[in-house]
């Protein structure tokens, strides 16, 4: 654009004397006849005609340098060690509820057994679970429950489950405040102890599991979680006879922990 302009200003600076010459001779001539007037002004028209279209030329080159991209700079990359490639690539920072999912939970409940008669009564209630949290909005987890109580005049049980579980949170903040949901399915039985006697044991059944809980986080890793659950599952019976449930809902306090 420079080479241009300049360009532009040594052609003006060389039109002048001629233009000026141009002007005094046409003066000079004026007075003589009208022919000579025609040629001078002839002469101008043609110089002028030249000068203005050598300047739009000037002015159109000038605008294209002014509009092409400015030349690329080689890029220079440098090799690095894989010591150093290493601390360039920073490390995924790891959600609230995503790591090892490490808990147990103690309660108690409300229980009933088809097989001993009609009614609840109160029963204990244990809860252990192993599992992985993948993500805020999905953790899954072993499940292992078991609930003991006693109906009158009936033996000692112990109602257990082990389920695998899927739990996701309704609703939370990203430091893994929140209200979660989880359910599960597996299998579950029933185990009798009467005392004096050697117990026995039912066969085992499909057995469902879930549980509404709120995670209040004390640290980064650790949570009080406060959970309603709901526990039911099958107690096959022989051959041609009905089988029987057990069902178990209560109020546990598990201790959680997310190891990273």
């Amino acid at each position: 654009m420079r080479s241009a302009t300049l360009a532009l200003a040594l052609v003006s600076a060389a039109a002048l004397p001629l233009r000026a010459e141009e002007n005094g001779r046409a003066t000079a001539r004026h007075g003589s006849n009208d022919q000579a007037s025609v040629v001078a002004s002839s002469g101008s028209f043609a110089f002028e005609l030249f000068f203005n279209s050598l300047a739009f030329g000037l002015d159109i080159a000038a605008l294209e340098d002014a509009a092409a991209p400015p030349p690329r700079q080689p890029v220079v990359y440098r090799q690095r060690d894989s010591a150093e490639a290493a601390w360039d690539v920073p490390r995924r920072k790891m959600q609230a509820r995503e790591g090892l999912l490490l808990s147990f939970g103690f309660g108690g409940g409300s229980a009933y057994l088809s097989s001993n008669g009609a009614g609840r009564v109160g029963a204990f209630d244990g809860d252990f679970r192993l599992g992985y949290g993948f993500s805020d909005r999905f953790q899954l987890f072993m499940d292992f429950s078991g609930d003991t109580g006693r109906y009158p005049q009936y033996p000692d049980f112990a109602s257990w489950m082990f389920t695998i579980r899927g739990q996701t949170v309704l609703m939370g903040d990203r430091a893994g405040n929140g209200l979660s949901v989880n359910f599960g399915v597996g299998v579950g039985g029933v185990d009798y102890d009467n005392g004096a006697y050697s117990g026995y044991s039912s066969p085992t059944g499909l057995a469902l599991g879930g549980g509404l809980s709120y995670d209040a986080r004390l640290s980064p890793s650790f949570a009080l979680s406060p959970e309603f659950f709901v526990n039911w599952h099958q107690i096959p019976s022989r051959p041609g006879f009905a089988d029987d449930v057990s069902s178990v809902y209560g109020v546990r306090l598990n201790f959680l922990w997310y190891l990273k």
